[in-house]
C-alpha cells in the first residue's frame, strides 16, 4: 500500500475545494488514488476543522 506525503494529501484534498470543486471520483481518477482513500482524507481534514463540501453541499442531486 503506497504512503503519501502530507503535501500530496493536502494537494489532492484541495481539489475538492473552490475554485476547483471537483468530485471525489474525478480526483481519484485523475490522481490514480482510490476514492475510499480520498474520502478518508476528506474526513480527516474535516476533523481538523477544514470545511469541505460533500455532494449535497454542491447542489448535486441524485
Amino acid at each position: 500500500m503506497p504512503r503519501y506525503s502530507d503535501e500530496r494529501r493536502q494537494a489532492v484534498v484541495a481539489k475538492l475545494l473552490p475554485p476547483y470543486n471537483q468530485s471525489v471520483e474525478e480526483v481519484a481518477r485523475q490522481e490514480g488514488i482510490s476514492s475510499a482513500t480520498i474520502y478518508k482524507w476528506r474526513k480527516e481534514a474535516r476533523a481538523e476543522g477544514r470545511c469541505l463540501p460533500d455532494a449535497s453541499d454542491q447542489g448535486i442531486e441524485g
